[in-house]
């Protein structure tokens, strides 16, 4: 942490250390919401509700997609609908404070409500990793969009227990690309996305 002088000043834990005590209930890490008995994370999901009287442009639903911190990637399925509004958006031309036409704002005001329901998405903070462990990357694209995910698969009491560790999405460029080429990109971000993974658990 040094190396990246990051001034460490305050401590969190689910069990007794000898630098902190114990803690309870929600806190939040570099963003993300751990809950302290549980041993789990989940992403913040905190919008403005949307009335007759919001005025919804390029720029609003930008401003809204960027207030979503997900490192990990737990919402990545979620959150590829929104890019795609906005390549869309960037297509026609729209201007960044022109208010949009029902087809944008329907399909935009459709995926925020909707991203509430995802408030209660858990990931366990501890990954089992034993001598039984494997990561198992995917990779996919279509048309419009191309995208990565991590999982590792281990042995646990003679169980296997399956954990999403990272995944990630991208969309498609504004120049066409045919599929095969796409799933090359897909398998470009997957190589980098368990490249990564296998860094941070055997530095």
């Amino acid at each position: 942490m040094a190396k990246g002088c990051f001034n460490l000043r305050g401590w969190e834990s689910n069990v007794e250390c000898k630098h902190a005590s114990k803690h309870s209930g929600n806190t939040s890490v570099l963003g993300i919401i751990w809950n302290l008995d549980e041993d789990t994370l989940k992403c913040k999901i905190d919008f403005e509700i949307l009335s007759c009287e919001t005025k919804i442009t390029k720029r609003f639903i930008l401003s809204t997609v960027q207030k979503f911190y997900d490192p990990l990637g737990m919402l990545t399925p979620s959150t590829l609908l929104p890019k795609l509004i906005l390549q869309d958006l960037w297509k026609s031309h729209f201007s960044w404070e022109e208010e949009l036409p029902f087809t944008f704002v329907d399909k935009f005001s459709k995926w925020l409500n909707e991203m509430y329901l995802l408030k209660d998405v858990t990931l366990p903070r501890f990954m089992n990793f034993n001598e039984t462990s494997e990561l198992h990357v995917f990779v996919d694209a279509c048309k419009g969009a191309y995208a990565a995910c991590v999982f590792v698969i281990s042995e646990v009491e003679g169980e296997s227990k399956v954990r999403l560790i990272r995944a990630k999405n991208r969309v498609a460029p504004l120049k066409s690309l045919s599929i095969p080429r796409l799933e090359l990109m897909a398998c470009f971000i997957g190589a980098r996305l368990v490249n990564s993974v296998i860094k941070a658990i055997d530095p």
